[in-house]
């Protein structure tokens, strides 16, 4: 391979990510091992882009992204030089790497920070899942490439969800269920407490639906790590029952632990600003607090016994409002004062069933022959389609080795909605290389499978 700005020696091939090569070499100039980051754009506009946007986050020094040394263009092909650093990148350490929820969280709060400061900066969304992230031999993660904007879902709340994933199930392919995520993040996060636990799901779960934005996500990652909660009130707040007799009780309680606070001088060890001492503060604090759950424990034995009664006479209003219309409704005899006259049928009923149909369409056409009268005559019985293609609804189809449009099939036939990708594969044009979920397992109705279709070499 020829120099790269006649500087830079390509030397050894990493990885293909993110549309480019990552590769190590050597810059001539200064004797230093580098990493060359090196793609193409065909488009002459893209490609000036590109440029600009390289030159830009050459001007970043920042932790959470690989340093940019030097960028340019030669013979239509972008190359960015990246300072070496030990580790390799965490697509390939999937499997091996051993990490806890408490440390997946740790990283992609980081990782939000660094999303953060690329917008400080105009540069665009970039990807921020495992094939765009190096790791060291220190576990810290830094962001490969930063100029170039990231897929949908890879990028920013969701692309940090997608990495929550990734570290979890050990593979870089994401998952189009989120009942598969949910169990997934239920046992990434085995390590932490129950309450903690259910929020880190939930947030995780939220953010991958793309419900949340980056300020949320971010400032709940902080609460769950226990990051920054000095002068933050207790968490038992904002569990407390929500109703209109409690609201000035809880707005008192807020207010006597602020002033609670406020006696607590964290830089004096022997004597508050007031001229108390811990121990005096502490049992002030205590009396105060247990005063407070005492009446908000009143108050809500009160509230409880009156929502009781209220039910207690509303189903009884209801129930006695129905015996009487039991009683005072007229009997089915004596409306237009005729008797009830009996229908015959005309013959045997005759349905015919497809039998491609579901077996919710199977039942609803058996339940129909007791009423449905169809004259011997015109009894139509239509043929099976034998070619159709046999799938299991709630059962995750094989698509692979299928062509597109028969895997598009089969998903519509198995009860799924389906995405694919375009990608170039040694697989024959137009059939299904790999695909997001597992073949056999179960699956519900209405989930998404996400597969992938070859466009040749």
């Amino acid at each position: 391979m020829d120099n790269i700005g006649n500087r830079y020696m390509p030397e050894q091939p990493i990885k293909e990510i993110t549309n480019g090569l990552l590769l190590r070499g050597m810059d001539l100039t200064f004797k230093r091992s580098v990493l060359l980051y090196t793609f193409l754009e065909a488009d002459e506009l893209a490609h000036q882009e590109a440029l600009r946007f390289m030159r830009k986050a050459s001007q970043m020094s920042d932790e959470h992204f690989m340093r940019v040394l030097d960028a340019g263009s030669e013979d239509g092909t972008l190359f960015a030089v990246l300072q070496s650093e030990t580790g390799r990148p965490l697509s390939d350490r999937l499997i091996d790497l051993e990490i806890t929820g408490h440390k997946a969280l740790m990283y992609v709060h980081e990782l939000a920070k660094g999303i953060r400061e690329a917008r400080r900066r105009r540069l665009p969304e970039c990807s921020v899942d495992a094939d765009n992230l190096w790791i060291e031999d220190n576990g810290r993660l830094r962001i490969i490439n930063f100029w170039a904007e990231g897929k949908y879902g890879r990028r920013g709340v969701p692309g940090l969800a997608l990495l929550l994933y990734q570290l979890g199930a050990k593979t870089d392919i994401p998952t189009s269920s989120i009942s598969a995520y949910t169990f997934e993040m239920n046992r990434s996060f085995a390590d932490l407490s129950d309450v903690a636990r259910e929020r880190a799901i939930a947030l995780a779960s939220r953010a991958y639906e793309g419900l949340c934005t980056l300020a949320d996500f971010q400032q709940e990652l902080e609460v769950l790590l226990g990051i920054g909660d000095e002068g933050k009130e207790p968490l038992l707040i904002s569990v407390l029952p929500e109703n209109d007799m409690m609201t000035s009780s809880r707005r008192e309680w807020k207010t006597a632990i602020r002033e609670s606070h406020a006696f607590v001088d964290p830089k004096s060890k022997k004597r508050t600003a007031e001229g108390r001492k811990p121990g005096e503060t502490q049992t002030r604090i205590s009396a105060a607090t247990a005063s407070k759950m005492a009446e908000l424990r009143n108050l809500f034995r009160e509230t409880f016994k009156l929502r009781k009664w209220h039910l207690f006479a509303t189903v009884g209003s209801g129930v006695l409002i129905f015996l009487l219309w039991l009683i005072l409704r007229p009997l089915p005899d004596d409306v237009n004062g005729s008797k009830s006259q009996t229908i015959p049928t005309l013959g045997p009923t005759v349905v015919s069933v497809n039998r491609t149909e579901t077996s919710e369409s199977s039942a609803s056409a058996s339940s129909m022959q007791a009423r449905t009268v169809v004259p011997r005559d015109k009894v139509e019985v239509q043929p099976p389609d034998d070619g159709a293609i046999q799938a299991k609804t709630g059962i995750v189809p094989d698509l692979v080795a299928h062509t597109r449009e028969d895997a598009e099939k089969i998903a519509i036939a198995s009860g799924l909605r389906y995405q694919f990708y375009m990608e170039s594969n040694a697989a024959d044009k137009g059939v299904v290389f790999k695909q997001d979920l597992t073949p056999g397992t179960p699956v519900k109705n209405g989930d998404r499978i996400t597969f992938w279709v070859s466009k040749g070499k």
